[in-house]
């Protein structure tokens, strides 16, 4: 098999998948923030993700966002005999139902009430009990491009999910961030050596724009990264 491609997207089905970039993820005054957590990575994301989306749109290219929320008096959290994560660190519970923790960031607000599709979830994976994959096939998606927050934890198991219902999945290196630079690259090492490709942000705007790419599958990211 030939590990070196000329690699293209096809428009009409391919899709941007922004995940979770709400206030209390990716705002100072958010659940993560004001409890202390190094924020800037995922912060970071977002004029990446605007670029991408814009450039998408030009093209016809569909953007779906994601939207975690939390209920404050979730059973299921106080029944693990293992605690979840939610009860681990300082901001408890992020994004809880009906607050401003859990809507979008201002910053992107008018690509979130511009677009056709938001979908709410409860758990890590955009694809966990919710209607994404329905969406995805009814509009004939066979590509996403995964972006947004946490690398380590919504995107990855987002990343997996999808490849192993047979989607190809790109993910735009800047456009993805977590707490922590070391967990944040050993998830994109993960999702490019086995569940997809991780491109820079330059790279998957040119194929947004129409552009072809020559890669190599062989490349890990993390060993030939800019």
């Amino acid at each position: 098999m030939n590990h070196i491609v000329d690699f293209s997207l096809d428009p009409a089905t391919t899709a941007i998948l922004a995940i979770d970039i709400q206030n209390g993820f990716c705002d100072p005054g958010g659940s993560m923030g004001s409890a202390g957590g190094d924020i800037d990575m995922m912060r970071s994301t977002i004029p990446h993700i605007r670029e991408l989306v814009e450039a998408g749109r030009k093209r016809g290219v569909t953007d779906i966002w994601t939207k975690q929320e939390h209920y404050a008096n979730d059973v299921t959290k106080q029944r693990h005999k293992i605690m979840p994560h939610t009860l681990r660190w300082a901001a408890g519970p992020t994004g809880v139902k009906g607050t401003w923790d859990s809507e979008f960031c201002a910053e992107i607000s008018d690509l979130v009430e511009s677009t056709e599709e938001i979908v709410v979830k409860h758990r890590f994976s955009s694809f966990f009990d919710t209607r994404l994959d329905t969406m995805l096939r009814m509009r004939g998606i066979t590509t996403l491009i995964v972006t947004g927050v946490a690398t380590t934890h919504c995107v990855e198991t987002t990343v997996r999910d999808a490849y192993q219902k047979d989607y190809d999945v790109i993910v735009p290196a800047e456009a993805a961030g977590a707490l922590d630079r070391k967990a944040h690259d050993a998830s994109l090492w993960m999702i490019d050596r086995f569940f997809g490709k991780v491109l820079p942000v330059r790279d998957v705007v040119e194929l947004l724009r129409g552009g072809t790419l020559e890669i190599d599958f062989r490349d890990g990211w993390l060993e030939h990264r800019p």
